[in-house]
């Protein structure tokens, strides 16, 4: 359910509303059903629960939705769009949950709410974000996270870091394996053979060394080497313009060397309707692109396309995995 002061309840309430999304999957809702029950209220969107203590008891009716109730929120202090330290450990709990569930073989994806990670932190899980979270619950020990907005799928490198930290993490090694991941990934959504971009780190992607060596010394390298695993990717290109380029039909997907350098160039694209992946984990998951959303929390009218995408995209990924 993500966390409850948020607007993923009403996301997940007008998601599973809809019978394309039902079509698409088999749902099970791990959260709180008063919780959900006063989403459905704000947003006008009746639906009815079919209350179940475990994901295998999940009886997939038409007229309802399976729930797993974990009755972890108290309204003696809930307050939407507040940070509290009881809601971050209720959705730490639901989290849990959903990955005992999918390394038992009994889920296969996961669609994870947004998350507010001050609470989280301050509700006992620490971690500087939900990747780093996913990786120590499930002992996985390379995810990665890919973005997925308006047919342009992105990867970044390094994800939560300071800025002064970034460019010791960008390795050849490093390069390579997001560039490698990325194609994977994709290829296994269907595309044959995605074209690649890759972007530099410095500015004018280093200017012949005069900004700076990362492309140089790692950056291209890796390149090369994917494309001799016959992988099309090139660059690097300057993080300035490769967007232009990519809206112009020229790539499929981009490989940047940090969060905000791909991730401001896709929200613009469109926000509403992108996603966040976690891959490299037990099962594929996914999650908005967006936030919290509190300063719209508890008023019934937030979008719910970035929630129904990631269903979407997460129900496609799984059914391929499961061939394997």
């Amino acid at each position: 359910m993500g966390y409850p002061a948020g607007v993923s309840p009403e996301l997940i309430v007008k998601s599973l509303s809809k019978g394309k999304i039902r079509g698409v999957c088999r749902a099970v809702v791990l959260g709180d059903m008063l919780v959900l029950d006063k989403a459905s209220e704000l947003s006008g969107v009746p639906i009815k629960w079919n209350l179940i203590g475990d994901t295998e008891q999940a009886e997939f009716k038409s007229s309802s939705i399976d729930l797993v109730d974990f009755r972890n929120v108290s309204f003696e202090d809930f307050e939407w769009g507040k940070v509290l330290l009881s809601l971050g450990r209720a959705s730490g709990e639901y989290l849990e949950a959903a990955w005992r569930a999918a390394e038992d073989r009994k889920v296969d994806g996961i669609v994870s709410g947004v998350l507010s990670k001050e609470a989280l932190n301050k509700g006992g899980y620490p971690c500087q974000d939900e990747l780093e979270l996913f990786s120590r619950i499930t002992d996985s020990p390379e995810p990665f996270l890919v973005g997925v907005t308006g047919g342009l799928w992105t990867i970044p490198v390094t994800t939560h870091l300071p800025f002064r930290e970034i460019h010791q993490k960008i390795t050849k090694d490093k390069v390579l394996s997001h560039i490698i991941a990325i194609d994977q990934l994709m290829r296994q959504c269907g595309f044959v053979k995605p074209r690649i971009a890759v972007t530099a780190l410095n500015v004018h992607a280093g200017e012949g060394g005069l900004f700076g060596d990362e492309e140089a010394t790692a950056i291209t390298p890796a390149i090369v080497e994917a494309q001799r695993l016959g992988i099309d990717a090139s660059g690097p290109y300057a993080a300035d313009t490769v967007f232009v380029r990519a809206r112009k039909g020229q790539f499929d997907s981009i490989v940047g060397m940090y969060h905000d350098q791909v991730n401001i160039g896709r929200k613009l694209i469109d926000d509403l309707e992108g996603v966040t992946l976690f891959a490299g984990l037990p099962v594929p998951c996914g999650t908005p692109a967006h936030g919290t959303a509190f300063d719209i929390a508890g008023r019934g009218v937030a979008d719910s396309s970035s929630m129904e995408m990631a269903i979407e995209i997460v129900a496609r990924l799984s059914s391929v995995m499961r061939r394997y």
